[in-house]
């Protein structure tokens, strides 16, 4: 007579080593497929799911690159289950609205919760296979006041007219944008066009008495910012022409100095 532990697969007792290990140090101490491995457990409940796992990683690199890849590469790549695929594609909808959250619902300044929002946007843009143009906008405090997404482009262009970026900012009462957009061909830095609407689009700002507070630039390997590379200044620290005065500059290599 078969006993009800013999009629179970061998990979059951695996799965409930993987989930005591996780539980030790919440998967800490667990390499990339190991953890993706215990997460598609819960959506392939009868199959040996460490294959799947390797394999994933293998083609995608991480975890990042698993969470990050579209439905279609899922299905077509790694012969997932539709139940698995709702699953990854719904963590990483947590993941999306965890960091959308963590600087719209705080009651803070967006630029005390910068991280949350460069994240925000890096999730939502890095993986894209097709670049889009998206504004976020402030109120005069820097509070979030909504966001919206302009325009969607070939694999490596978006075309976005200035003048309808000045219209949304009416629309949602803006003080400041921020403006945002993605290189799906991974490059990080600005290319001569970003910068050309960049300044396009301040002129137009200071003609309507609002103003642009940072240009995120969205890739795989992160998220560059106009602002803390000096290439957008504030207003209040602007010359005449629009640079820094040469008080401020001297200010600023004196304290490199020190």
């Amino acid at each position: 007579m078969t006993t009800k532990e013999e009629q179970q697969p061998s990979y059951y007792g695996h799965r409930e080593r993987l989930r005591t290990r996780f539980m030790v140090d919440e998967g800490r101490s667990m390499p990339d497929y190991e953890l993706l491995e215990l997460l598609l457990t819960m959506a392939i409940p009868r199959r040996d799911v460490k294959p799947i796992a390797k394999n994933l990683i293998d083609k995608f690199k991480n975890i990042k690159g698993v969470l990050n890849a579209p439905a279609h590469k899922l299905m077509d790549e790694a012969d997932l289950s539709p139940n698995a695929i709702v699953l990854l594609r719904l963590l990483h909808t947590f993941m999306l609205r965890s960091a959308y959250q963590g600087f719209t619902v705080s009651e803070e300044p967006v630029i005390l919760n910068w991280s949350q929002l460069e994240e925000h946007y890096w999730q939502k843009l890095a993986y894209s296979e097709i670049e889009e143009f998206h504004v976020c906008f402030l109120d005069e405090s820097g509070h979030f006041k909504g966001e919206k997404q302009l325009s969607t482009g070939t694999i490596n262009q978006a075309t976005v007219h200035p003048r309808e970026i000045i219209r949304a900012a009416i629309e949602n009462q803006a003080v400041y944008v921020i403006l945002v957009h993605n290189h799906p061909s991974g490059a990080y830095k600005p290319s001569p066009d970003d910068l050309a609407i960049t300044r396009e689009i301040e002129a137009l700002a200071d003609v309507m008495n609002f103003e642009v507070f940072d240009h995120l630039i969205v890739a795989k390997d992160g998220v560059y910012s106009f602002r803390k590379e000096g290439l957008i200044v504030p207003k209040k620290k602007r010359g005449e022409n629009g640079k820094l005065p040469e008080d401020e500059k001297a200010n600023k290599r004196k304290r490199s100095k020190k």
